[in-house]
């Protein structure tokens, strides 16, 4: 079995390259910003992040190699906030709806945030 960090390592490449060819088509074709790209990639990352852990639950086997490849590295690579959308509907599903509910709102609030000091950092 290949270690984990090589398999991430892959992934990552895989799907910040997968990333990058979406944006570059939705912009090319529809002429858009690249917001409506990144949207794109968002919604598709969250879909697959929620079938790809759906199937590795019932997968024990094979788990320990594909999680590392496929939910860290490419979907991860593909897009954070499917990360972020299976942690928030875990904690859901587990009736913390509390701490879901503080998560998506500091999440946004600090990850803004930030963004904005760094933005605020350059001048």
């Amino acid at each position: 079995m290949l270690n984990a960090y090589v398999l991430v390592a892959l992934g990552g490449a895989l799907g910040a390259t997968a990333r990058y060819g979406v944006n570059q088509i939705v912009v090319a074709i529809f002429d858009k910003p690249l917001v409506w790209a990144t949207l794109l990639v968002n919604v598709v990352g969250c879909f697959f992040m929620g079938l790809v852990y759906s199937w590795l639950q019932s997968r024990p086997d094979i788990s320990a190699t594909l999680k590392p490849l496929l939910m860290v590295g490419f979907l991860g690579a593909l897009t954070t906030w499917s990360a972020f959308s299976m942690e928030t509907v875990l904690l859901i599903q587990n009736d913390e709806w509390l701490r879901a509910l503080a998560y998506t709102l500091l999440t946004c609030i600090f990850c803004f945030t930030a963004f904005w000091l760094g933005l605020c950092l350059k001048n």
